[in-house]
């Protein structure tokens, strides 16, 4: 929840709810304004320096030495300061317990197979690994329209919790 922002910021408020996202967005470069690509050429190039922007200054210490910024989000950190490029605004009715899980796993996956791999409907679809990324990869298939989604994990409890997610065949590479 956005609790103040900084000078120049004008699309959050307080209150806010947003989730951390460490691969930002400027809306300015030619990666944000691509369809193809979010490897933003401001705030992604950045993600590991470990200060703000726009001092080159953290904003944690401890003990007078700086503590330096994790992925440009800190999110291990009760409160943090970000880029308003690192953070998406979310509906302010959405439940945070549940929506924490969005702005890694679910984005990667969905976006990479609606934006990226772009699956026709009718074709068949392979996702490696079933975790959150690979969960939401799958539900962009079955967005898309894909008959088949193979979902492929060693771990074979996956199997059931994955055809809620559009998957229609469960490969365990152990079994063959």
């Amino acid at each position: 929840i956005v609790e103040s922002v900084g000078e120049g910021v004008t699309e959050l408020k307080p209150g806010d709810k947003v989730l951390p996202i460490f691969t930002g967005e400027c809306g300015q470069c030619r990666h944000c304004k691509s369809e193809e690509s979010n490897m933003c050429d401001l705030l992604r190039i950045n993600t590991d320096r470990g200060t703000m922007l726009n001092d080159g200054k953290t904003r944690f210490s401890k003990d007078g030495k700086p503590i330096y910024h994790f992925l440009g989000t800190s999110t291990f950190s009760e409160y943090t300061v970000v880029h308003s490029g690192c953070v998406a605004k979310i509906n302010p009715d959405a439940p945070l317990d549940k929506v924490c899980v969005l702005s890694c796993g679910i984005s990667t996956g969905m976006g990479a197979t609606l934006n990226v791999a772009k699956p026709k409907k009718g074709m068949s679809v392979a996702v490696f690994g079933l975790g959150a990324v690979g969960l939401a990869a799958a539900e962009g298939a079955r967005i898309a329209g894909a008959s088949r989604i193979i979902g492929i994990d060693l771990n074979e409890s996956r199997a059931n919790e994955a055809k809620k997610f559009g998957v229609t065949e469960f490969v365990n590479p152990k079994d063959h």
